[in-house]
């Protein structure tokens, strides 16, 4: 587990119980309060190709961009959303970008793709940008929320009406995605920001997770015990339990009560339009 003194962070993947290798990654970087979960998708071991890429790019872009390099980008974005918040969405397109360009370059990954879901986290917001069906949740007062929409034929058809929530949780065609990192040259991006307050949970979260556990299972641990580690280590165990038919990736952060110091706290203040 890893803090940044505002934030206590865990995450965890694991291949699960049937799949011999693990296309799921995950990335976290406590010093820009970066958390990033991806899934790949592809033959001949090209989703982890995809997923590795996906995260590499985003990281990278934000090391340069957030961590003190003085480079230049035009954010055309919604008006409405922080300048972090279109940075984040640029990353993400620019991992697009990357993935996309090397299938078409290298037969042997043609197709590949992955999900993602990257946040940017302060002490009094998060942002967030995703494409697929990997999901943020936010846990608050005892009750777990679904901060983002899966991209895919089921979720579609559930905010549609056309399928209830029970029917979603057993439908043959949960792995059908709308939206993926590199199967279009430009891909929409879900972009979004968040309050947060002290206390507050966020779980990010591969299909291989939200497929075997519930949303209430999930709650009730978090109810027991919030502590990050601890977290990951009991929702990844409840996956396999429950047959761990794909790849598991869990990530954590818990809020604390301190405002952070050093660059990470200039940074964010400056992000968030604060001294």
């Amino acid at each position: 587990m890893s803090q940044n003194g505002v934030w206590e962070f865990a995450g965890k993947t694991d291949p699960g119980c049937v799949r011999a290798n693990n296309e799921d990654g995950l990335a976290i970087d406590e010093d820009l309060g970066l958390l990033i979960v991806a899934d790949g998708m592809g033959g001949h071991n090209s989703g982890e190709v995809a997923s590795e890429l996906a995260i590499s790019t985003i990281r990278s872009f934000a090391r340069r961009m957030l961590g003190g390099e003085k480079t230049m980008v035009a954010l055309g974005g919604d008006p409405l959303l922080s300048a972090r918040a279109q940075l984040l969405e640029h990353f993400v397109e620019s991992a697009n970008t990357m993935i996309f360009e090397k299938g078409r370059a290298f037969p042997r990954d043609a197709g590949m793709g992955t999900t993602v879901v990257a946040v940017l986290v302060d002490q009094k917001s998060v942002a967030v940008a995703h494409v697929g069906d990997s999901r943020l949740y936010l846990f608050r007062g005892g009750v777990l929320s679904q901060l983002t929409e899966d991209h895919s034929l089921v979720g579609d058809q559930l905010r549609r009406g056309l399928i209830t929530p029970e029917a979603a949780a057993h439908s043959t065609l949960q792995n059908i995605l709308t939206r993926a990192l590199g199967a279009e040259s430009i891909v929409k991006v879900d972009v979004a920001e968040h309050p947060v307050f002290p206390g507050d949970i966020l779980i990010l979260s591969t299909d291989g997770l939200d497929k075997m556990v519930s949303d209430e299972e999930v709650a009730n641990v978090l109810r027991e015990d919030s502590t990050p580690a601890r977290v990951v280590d009991v929702l990844v165990r409840l996956a396999r339990q429950a047959g761990g038919t794909d790849n598991i990736t869990v990530v954590c952060a818990r809020l604390g009560s301190s405002r952070p110091q050093g660059l990470w706290g200039k940074m964010s203040g400056f992000l968030q339009g604060r001294p």
